[in-house]
C-alpha cells in the first residue's frame, strides 16, 4: 500500500479498539481510536480520518449518532460499523458503509476496511 490511509476508531471498549489498531496498523494503516462518538468526531475535525469504524452502542454519543453527523458533514467518507447487536443496524451502501458483527475475526476487519477504501 502505497498511500497510508488514516482510520479512525470510534470504539469504547479498550481491548476491541487496540486489536483493531494493531491489526491495521500491522497492515501499514494509521490508526487513531476514539473512545466515544464525541471523541471520534473531534478527532475528524483535527486530523480528517480516510475511513471511520465505529461500534453501535458507546456512552455519551453513541455510533448512529456519529454516523449521521459524519454523514451529514462529509457524505464520501468510507464508515464500517462493528457491532454486536442486530436490531437497528444502518443499511449497508456498497463502497459506503458495511457492518461486521462481531465477535469478528481481524481479516474480516482487514478485508472490510480495503473493500470501503476501494485497495487490495
Amino acid at each position: 500500500m502505497s498511500q497510508t490511509f488514516h482510520v479512525i476508531v470510534a470504539e469504547d471498549d479498550p481491548v476491541v479498539a487496540v486489536t483493531i489498531a494493531e491489526t491495521l496498523e500491522e497492515r501499514g494503516f494509521r490508526v487513531t481510536i476514539g473512545r466515544n462518538g464525541f471523541d471520534a468526531f473531534k478527532i475528524d475535525q483535527n486530523d480528517p480520518a480516510d475511513i471511520l469504524i465505529t461500534d453501535l452502542r458507546m456512552p455519551h454519543f453513541d455510533g448512529t449518532s456519529l454516523i449521521a453527523r459524519m454523514q451529514e458533514q462529509r457524505p464520501e467518507l468510507p464508515i464500517l460499523v462493528t457491532t454486536g447487536y442486530s436490531d437497528n443496524l444502518p443499511k449497508e451502501e456498497p463502497g459506503q458503509l458495511s457492518v461486521v458483527q462481531k465477535p469478528f475475526s481481524e481479516d474480516s476487519i482487514v478485508r472490510a476496511v480495503q473493500s470501503l477504501l476501494g485497495v487490495a
